[in-house]
């Protein structure tokens, strides 16, 4: 039972934009530990990890990504990753922590537009640079999110 609520708080922590899919594989392990590796095996905690690695990663770079697709640029890429990164921790202490998830959004956005700007785009350039990275942000917090209910759903079925 235990196991299930830290499962759904890591759900949680992920809609809140935190890396919630790590406290989730941490949890299955530290059960995987105290029963011996009965019900939750090896093999399990692996792939566990991996969706674990492989969300907070798709969510990392799906914002550069989004903005690369409008404008191929190391720099409009980069300051879109920068940009998420500064917005989702300067938003981290608003709402409730989902002040992190808008900051991310926020923050990709304004790196991509400020980026395009800063190589000489015009206005209808940046923002559509800028919106296509915040798109990118999104379809990766979705994609994490997924992934956490199938993190949870293996865990389920692994219980069983």
């Amino acid at each position: 039972m235990l196991l299930l609520l830290t499962c759904m708080v890591g759900l949680v922590l992920v809609v809140l934009g935190w890396p919630g899919t790590f406290l989730i594989a941490l949890a299955a392990t530290v059960h995987a530990l105290a029963t011996g590796f009965d019900p939750i095996a090896a093999a399990t905690l692996a792939w566990l990890f991996g969706m674990a690695v492989t969300g907070e990663a798709v969510e990392a770079v799906a914002a550069g990504l989004g903005a690369a697709d409008k404008r191929p640029s190391r720099v409009v890429t980069g300051m879109t990753l920068v940009g998420a990164f500064v917005g989702a921790v300067v938003g981290t202490p608003f709402l409730f922590g989902v002040g992190s998830l808008l900051g991310g959004l926020a923050g990709a956005f304004a790196g991509a537009a400020c980026a395009v700007w800063y190589e000489g785009g015009g206005l209808e350039a940046s923002v559509s640079t800028g919106l296509a990275a915040l798109r990118g942000r999104l379809l990766g917090f979705l994609v994490k999110s997924v992934l956490a209910v199938v993190m949870i759903a293996v865990v389920i079925f692994a219980l069983w």
